[in-house]
């Protein structure tokens, strides 16, 4: 009886404890689609299908779900993303290990949906906990993707400096392994970055001839080698190098044109196009912008999808209900704090709405005055002129001297008076980085001479002239009056209803529907 109460204990044993030990064949089958990823993710996701992760240990599970998060957000599939991170078997049991995979993947989410605030929040806490990660010995290097999340949110913060350090300690946490090569080019992508952002060429290019040598050995990883090629674009298009910038971008997206790839060729798709218009090639402009606002289109809606879907994962595992044992002494003291708090506001809100109102107000004549002007330069064929510019006097002027010559500062005037009477700025695409192309000078020069002569950065110059556009034909067109906002935010290049809203208000003092209200009516 004994040997078969033994016998039945080994069986039961081993049935209870063979998940936890993973065959050499499911470990290959995990590295191989790891390092498919930027082959190309639907590779990837052929071969996890050959295991059963059901059968596999939690620390494979982890690993398994993880990879099929990160092949789906390659495709742009955002939704189905969510899904596997945030996937139950990720913190079923809420140990210390499957934490940290749950957090980092909940991170690496938040971040993909521009979710900053949130991923920030995480990465930052990872980072604190780093010796305990190191301790896991994580076989795809958690510790090293760690600090490249925490940099990457770093540079939305624009904090290069902490980016910078942050990328260091990924590289100094790298050994030797195949995975640590692919981490390595990814942080020296954001160190390209980084350069960019912060204007300085010729180390962004450096970095990027760095990255083609080290991928030259490697050729399958050719999701790597686009995005290089995109930055060096990107380059080439700031060295006002055109033609050079189009030969990276189209070999960029050679690359990756029958691959699964989605954001990274819509990416590709938005620089091909901007390239094209600083070319002045109408055909190839039209042609990229539509594949760009096409691919965009899905992106997004995908994006808000897989928001709404991980706000309501997440909050089975972040929120915590609050205790039914609070004291109803506290629950009263929070009432009555409550009500307090919202009489405060309410007088607050009073007055800051009546002095909005007034504000309001006297930009409406303020607006109503200069749009005579306007219309006056208009039918003289004159160039439009800035709103605030027109008061201003030569003495105010020489306040602010450029470190550029006279002859250049001219030019450069020129240039925009020539770009204010034509149609250009509505188109949605016009950057500064295009405009500053178009008038063959440099984006400094450019900005510090709209700051100086418009006395407002570019985004509020080239939002002022479309609204004022849009206002002029609203007056002397009728048939405008019987449009659609949504229509008319198109027409003056604006990417969507509630932004041209937004900016119509703050320029006019009213709203768009209530400006065409107004104008019907005095034309009754």
């Amino acid at each position: 009886m004994r040997r078969l109460l033994f016998l039945w204990f080994l069986l039961f044993s081993g049935v209870v404890l063979m998940p936890a030990q993973s065959s050499p064949e499911t470990l290959q089958l995990l590295d191989k689609a790891y390092k498919s990823l930027y082959e190309n993710p639907d590779n990837a996701l052929q071969i996890l299908q050959n295991i059963d992760k059901n059968k596999e240990s939690e620390i494979i599970q982890q690993r398994l779900q993880l990879i099929l998060a990160r092949s789906y957000n390659l495709k742009g599939d955002y939704t189905t993303s969510v899904d596997q991170s945030t996937d139950k078997n990720l913190n079923a049991n809420g140990k210390e290990r499957g934490s940290f995979y749950m957090d980092f993947a909940l991170a690496q989410q938040y971040q993909a949906l521009r979710l900053y605030k949130q991923s920030i929040r995480i990465s930052e806490n990872l980072v604190k906990q780093a010796s305990k990660i190191k301790a896991k010995n994580y076989t795809e290097n958690l510790l090293a993707q760690v600090y490249q999340l925490n940099a990457a949110n770093f540079m939305v913060q624009k904090n290069w400096e902490k980016a910078e350090e942050n990328l260091d300690k990924s590289n100094n946490s790298l050994k030797n392994s195949e995975s640590d090569f692919m981490i390595s080019i990814e942080n020296k992508i954001y160190q390209t970055l980084i350069y960019l952002s912060q204007n300085q060429i010729n180390n962004a290019e450096k970095i990027t001839t760095e990255i083609e040598k080290n991928l030259n050995n490697r050729p399958q990883y050719i999701y790597l080698k686009a995005y290089n090629l995109d930055n060096l674009g990107r380059i080439n298009f700031l060295k006002k190098d055109y033609e050079k910038s189009s030969q990276n971008l189209n070999q960029a997206l050679e690359l990756v044109q029958n691959t699964s790839f989605e954001p990274l060729k819509n990416k590709i798709y938005d620089d091909l196009s901007k390239n094209y218009l600083a070319l002045k090639n109408e055909d190839l402009y039209q042609k990229f912008y539509t594949n760009y606002k096409e691919g965009s289109d899905k992106l997004d809606q995908n994006k808000k999808e897989a928001i709404r879907h991980l706000i309501l994962l997440n909050d089975q595992y972040e929120n915590k209900r609050i205790e039914d044992s609070e004291s109803s002494f506290a629950i009263n003291i929070f009432i009555i704090s409550g009500i307090s708090f919202t009489v405060i506001l309410v007088i607050f809100l009073f007055n800051f709405f009546e002095k909005k109102k007034t504000e309001s107000i006297q930009k409406q004549i303020d607006f109503y005055t200069k749009q005579q002007e306007f219309i006056t330069k208009i039918n003289k064929k004159e160039a439009i002129p800035d709103p605030v510019f027109i008061e201003k006097t030569e003495a105010e002027i020489i306040k602010k001297p450029l470190l550029i010559s006279k002859e250049k500062e001219n030019d450069i005037l020129a240039r925009l008076e020539e770009f204010e009477k034509s149609e250009k700025f509505l188109n949605r695409d016009m950057s500064l980085a295009v405009l500053a192309g178009q008038m063959e000078t440099n984006t400094k020069y450019l900005s510090e001479i709209i700051n100086k002569y418009k006395e407002k950065n570019y985004n509020n110059y080239i939002n002022e002239l479309r609204i004022n556009y849009i206002a002029y034909l609203l007056k002397t067109e009728p048939v405008y009056l019987s449009y659609k906002v949504s229509y008319l935010a198109e027409k003056a290049g604006f990417s969507s209803h509630s932004s041209f809203t937004t900016v119509f208000k703050s320029v006019t003092g009213i709203s768009p529907n209530t400006y065409i209200q107004q104008l019907t009516q005095n034309k009754k």
